[in-house]
C-alpha cells in the first residue's frame, strides 16, 4: 500500500464487509464480548487514547495531507453505499421510533465511528503497524460494532455491540 492511497484488496474489503449486520444481537457463542446494553456508547476515553497512540505513530511518516486523504478515502468508499447503514438503523428502529432525535444522533455517530475505526485500520496498514485498529477489523468482518474495552489495555478483552 502506498502512503497516499488504499491497496485494491483493503478498497474491496470496505466495499463488501458485512456492515453492522450482527449489530444488537446477542451471541452467546461470544459471550463476553458482545454486550447486550442498548443503545451501546463507544468508550470514548479509550477510543482516544487508541487514536492518539496511532496519530503519533503515523506522524513519523505520514503527513497530515496524507492522513486526511486516507480519512477521505475510506468514508467516500463507506459513503458510497448508505444502505450498508441499514441493520444499525433497524436495530434502532425496534426501539425507538423514526424522527426521534436522540436515535438520530446515535445512529449518525457510530457510523462516524465505525469510519474512524476503517481509516485507523488503513492508516496503520499504511505505515506497517498491525496496531488496535487492525485489530478491530475482525470484528467488522463479523457485522459486530467494536466500541469498548474491559479490563487494563493491552490486557483484557474488546467489547462489541
Amino acid at each position: 500500500m502506498t502512503t497516499s492511497s488504499i491497496d485494491q484488496e483493503m478498497t474491496d474489503w470496505l466495499r463488501s464487509f458485512p456492515l453492522l449486520t450482527m449489530f444488537g444481537v446477542p451471541d452467546l457463542r461470544l459471550s463476553p464480548f458482545v454486550t447486550d446494553v442498548f443503545p451501546p456508547a463507544l468508550n470514548y476515553a479509550f477510543w482516544s487514547a487508541r487514536t492518539h497512540e496511532t496519530e503519533s505513530l503515523a506522524m513519523r511518516s505520514l503527513s497530515d495531507a496524507e492522513i486526511d486523504s486516507l480519512f477521505d478515502s475510506v468514508a467516500a468508499i463507506i459513503d458510497k453505499d448508505l444502505r450498508r447503514f441499514d441493520p444499525l438503523v433497524a436495530c434502532f428502529g425496534k426501539l425507538l421510533p423514526d424522527g426521534d432525535e436522540d436515535r438520530i444522533e446515535a445512529e449518525r455517530e457510530i457510523a462516524h465511528c465505525v469510519k474512524r475505526d476503517l481509516a485507523w485500520a488503513v492508516i496503520e496498514k499504511a505505515i506497517g503497524v498491525n496496531g488496535f485498529f487492525c485489530g478491530l477489523l475482525q470484528w467488522y468482518d463479523q457485522g459486530r460494532w467494536p466500541h469498548d474495552w474491559e479490563g487494563a489495555f493491552p490486557e483484557g478483552h474488546i467489547i462489541v455491540a
